[in-house]
């Protein structure tokens, strides 16, 4: 690699020579740390891209590097780690949601004379993702019913997704993220990550047709648009498009010849129906007659007709895992759907409990808007500035969210010491070990020694949280580039970023020397 030092700092005058490619790089001193890592960014294959950098030791307070710290940058998916920390902090990591069915409170026997109706608690983990079996996550609800002699409901089933206030999808998520799951919507009633699985086959020769269809149910979209059979030796091809306020997906692309595609997640426009629908097949299997339709109740219609616990009977509940799993499940894969769905339950939390100077505040007009209020009073309690934390939604979807590389560390050192620090560390991906970082710090020299949150839009990459350098210190780290357009084929802001940390993680030194 060429170096030009015309554009790095004095101290890089100093610079040992460079190991051979593979070798593992352990500075020994702040200085070296420092003078590598500046080159490494020097080096970088996207000159107009805008880095961001922090790293501190959690030891001794001290600063190793920085650079561009106090600047806002979109941070993708490393909105994940605030919103885990608001999630933890505000719920508490043993807090359950709940999902409850109920009967009118008159009902006796077998034979509902009304609705069954089921209230949703936000519970974004009703889901079979390892065996894909909608039954598995309906059994739990048909037993309910079943177990309350319960054979025929001479009424509606009742979709309750009213706990949670305003759209269906988090402020600053694109259009065009809507046809595809990590756009999918958020409801207080969901099941089956609120998509459904979207199977396309290729036709008998290249150019022709391919046939697609959804499951498990084919009622909630309609499909349109045309796929074509490609060349065998092609890659699959698939472009989703589904307009706001349409429940039409319109498919496009191709897939090859005779070869199996795995099924695509596509987002269904309206979870808490989706729930019913399902809920609904399930009872009739069961041999449990519903005569009426799947209808949905939302904020809306509960402002006018609110709840009364009084003409019910809770025939049933199904609760959560636990909130530290549930929030393990959002930051190992990097769900956006089970992100915002903590981010609006923490608003909900505020509302019902309010701290500090949320107190004798009038209520926020969306859950959305609560979350806010909610994450403004945890980042004060954690001494980070708001306006180096700007946030509009919980998962890093949007590019209006903002942070510095300041405002990360300063949450990643806060919650390195705060009563849920275990379940907030062990809910990050590890390096070559699972979730996003499954692939990644994959060597003997790097592996289970990072953990951390990656963050990806497109010219936006992110990884933050700790690394456990040589030295027997412990580094909370924030690299934040915006702008990345790489000048070289085949670079990516991934590997540069990952060399980055692993110079941190062979730093022999220590923080408070020289």
């Amino acid at each position: 690699m060429r170096v030009h030092l015309r554009r790095l700092p004095l101290l890089l005058t100093a610079l040992l020579v460079l190991p051979v490619r593979g070798e593992p790089v352990r500075p020994a001193s702040r200085a070296d740390l420092e003078a590598r890592l500046a080159q490494s960014l020097a080096a970088t294959a996207a000159p107009g891209a805008q880095w961001g950098v922090k790293a501190v030791s959690l030891k001794t307070g001290r600063t190793l590097f920085e650079t561009n710290a106090a600047r806002l940058f979109v941070p993708a998916s490393n909105t994940k780690l605030f919103t885990a920390a608001l999630a933890l902090d505000r719920l508490g990591p043993d807090r359950t949601l709940a999902t409850t069915v109920w009967v009118p409170a008159a009902s006796q026997g077998g034979t509902v004379a009304g609705d069954l109706l089921v209230r949703g608690g936000g519970d974004p983990t009703l889901t079979d993702r390892l065996k894909d079996r909608w039954e598995n996550v309906m059994a739990p609800f048909v037993a309910a019913v079943s177990g309350a002699g319960i054979r025929r409901v001479e009424g509606d089933l009742v979709c309750d997704e009213s706990l949670f206030r305003g759209a269906p999808y988090g402020s600053g998520w694109n259009w065009d993220d809507l046809g595809y799951y990590y756009g999918a919507a958020v409801s207080a009633l969901s099941v089956n990550d609120n998509v459904l699985h979207l199977r396309v086959s290729p036709g008998k020769s290249v150019g022709a047709p391919a046939s697609f269809r959804l499951e498990p149910l084919t009622n909630l979209l309609e499909l349109a648009g045309a796929v074509r059979t490609g060349p065998t030796n092609a890659a699959a091809d698939l472009q989703l498009e589904r307009l706001p306020g349409e429940n039409r997906l319109r498919v496009g692309g191709s897939v090859p010849l005779g070869k199996a595609v795995p099924a695509e997640d596509v987002p269904v426009p309206a979870p808490a129906r989706y729930f019913g629908e399902l809920f609904r097949l399930a009872l009739q299997q069961a041999g449990i007659t519903v005569t009426g339709a799947v209808r949905v109740v939302d904020w809306r219609e509960r402002a006018t007709k609110p709840w009364v616990s009084a003409e019910w009977r809770q025939v049933g509940q199904v609760p959560s895992p636990k909130l530290a799993d549930v929030v393990t499940e959002m930051m190992k894969p990097s769900q956006n759907f089970y992100a915002h769905s903590l981010w609006l339950l923490a608003g909900v939390q505020a509302e019902r409990q309010p701290v500090g100077s949320e107190v004798g505040r009038p209520l926020a007009g969306t859950s959305e808007e609560s979350g806010l209020r909610a994450m403004r009073t945890f980042l004060a309690n954690a001494g980070i500035p708001t306006h180096e934390a700007v946030f509009e939604e919980g998962s890093g979807l949007s590019r209006k969210n903002l942070v510095t590389p300041n405002a990360v560390v300063q949450l990643l050192t806060h919650m390195h010491r705060h009563p849920a620090a275990a379940s907030y560390r062990e809910a990050l991906p590890v390096g070559g070990v699972d979730g996003t970082l499954k692939r990644r710090f994959t060597s003997a020299e790097m592996k289970g020694r990072v953990h951390a949150k990656t963050g990806t839009l497109r010219h936006v990459s992110a990884l933050s949280g700790y690394v456990d350098a040589k030295g027997g210190e412990t580094v909370a780290f924030s690299i934040l580039v915006n702008a990345y357009v790489a000048a070289k084929e085949g670079a990516n802001a991934t590997r540069e970023a990952d060399r980055l940390v692993e110079l941190l993680a062979g730093f022999t030194g220590r923080s408070d020397g020289e």
